[in-house]
């Protein structure tokens, strides 16, 4: 994940890896579930990705996600999204590397390498999100 989103660039070196369940909808609308490992427990967030556009383009007004593009996926491993947001009456940057698995094929690494400096994201503003099953289970809460 990269971005230049004061909040994000804040919590960068504490987060962990979260996990997100992704359903497509009649019109070519996603469902999507999120859930964020944290101290007290699972963070869930349900949102509908709106399509707009052309195939793998969104918005989410529920999350201030005001442009959402699949700018990159191979349909059966990973997906690099690029979304462009509001937070706190901010606009930011967000691309983040989706991957079936937690640890990201090398091509999709390259992949999300090679992408996110084309819309200004330096390297400092990059991490790899550690590894964490404490979301893993469909709700379940952390330990």
């Amino acid at each position: 994940m990269v971005s230049d989103c004061k909040v994000f660039l804040g919590k960068k070196d504490h987060l962990l890896m979260s996990t997100r369940s992704i359903k497509a909808l009649a019109g070519g609308n996603l469902s999507v579930h999120m859930e964020f490992p944290r101290a007290d427990g699972c963070h869930q967030v349900d949102a509908e990705y709106l399509r707009v556009g052309s195939e793998g383009h969104f918005r989410v007004p529920a999350l201030g996600y005001l442009d959402v593009r699949i700018v990159d996926t191979d349909y059966s491993s990973f997906a690099v999204v690029y979304i462009y947001k509001e937070l706190e009456g901010a606009l930011s940057t967000v691309v983040q590397l989706y991957s079936r698995t937690q640890e990201a094929s090398p091509q999709a690494v390259k992949t999300f390498r090679d992408f996110y400096p084309t819309v200004g994201l330096p390297d400092d503003m990059m991490v790899m999100l550690p590894p964490s099953d404490a979301c893993s289970s469909g709700g379940k809460e952390a330990p």
